[in-house]
């Protein structure tokens, strides 16, 4: 049996220490929480639901991935940096779904046959896409400086491209929604883990265009 060390007391107290992993792993923690009701309170006014998502976003991978700043300041910096066009994008992804939703009712209450369930199935599939192109949306617009209209071309680009991402994404959303669901109060604590659990994968496709993206701005 081999004889305890001293240096088995500094690791310890190297894990256990202010910027040990346990302390560090609690603030990261208390962050991604923190973030998330940050979210919830700036999305109240609906409107900036698309902004309080591109901050949420950018908040996250800078700050509480990368230690890049505190977290409450880098989400401030990116809702006041990117509220226009939040809000715009926004409107924008909400009035389609709208349009969608009222047709696919509408079809519901008066139609019948092939015809209709096609139809019906098409406009699902759009809602269901339009939830996609939010996912890369938002998260472009915490990284990248382009018109309005160009991140619109980016994300459905990117749906389509990186097809399995998209799946995954949407999985990631759908399973945060049916929690919420089930159990209202974890509003409060599902929005930020679930976008650190989606910049895991957002962030390799960002990534992949960056260098074109900055080109093509140039």
């Amino acid at each position: 049996m081999k004889k305890k060390t001293r240096n088995s007391g500094s690791e310890r107290g190297k894990v256990l220490g202010f910027e040990g992993g346990v302390i560090n792993f609690g603030g990261k923690l208390f962050d991604t929480l923190m973030l998330g009701i940050l979210w919830l309170l700036c999305s109240i006014p609906l409107v900036t639901v698309g902004v309080s998502t591109t901050a949420l976003y950018y908040a996250v991978t800078h700050s509480v991935k990368a230690d890049d700043g505190y977290a409450s300041t880098m989400f401030f910096r990116s809702f006041r940096r990117n509220l226009k066009q939040g809000i715009l994008l926004w409107i924008g992804l909400v009035a389609v779904f709208v349009l969608m939703r009222l047709n696919t009712g509408i079809l519901m209450a008066k139609t019948s046959g092939n015809f209709g369930l096609a139809m019906i199935g098409f406009y699902t599939a759009v809602m269901v896409y339009l939830a996609v192109m939010a996912c890369y949306m938002f998260p472009a617009l915490s990284r990248f400086e382009m018109r309005t209209l160009w991140f619109v071309q980016l994300s459905i680009y990117m749906g389509i491209r990186y097809f399995l991402t998209s799946a995954m994404l949407l999985v990631i959303l759908g399973g945060a929604a049916v929690l919420v669901w089930r159990v209202p109060f974890l509003i409060l604590i599902v929005p930020g883990p679930d976008m650190w659990l989606m910049s895991e994968f957002l962030e390799r496709v960002l990534k992949k265009h960056e260098e074109s993206i900055e080109k093509q701005l140039e």
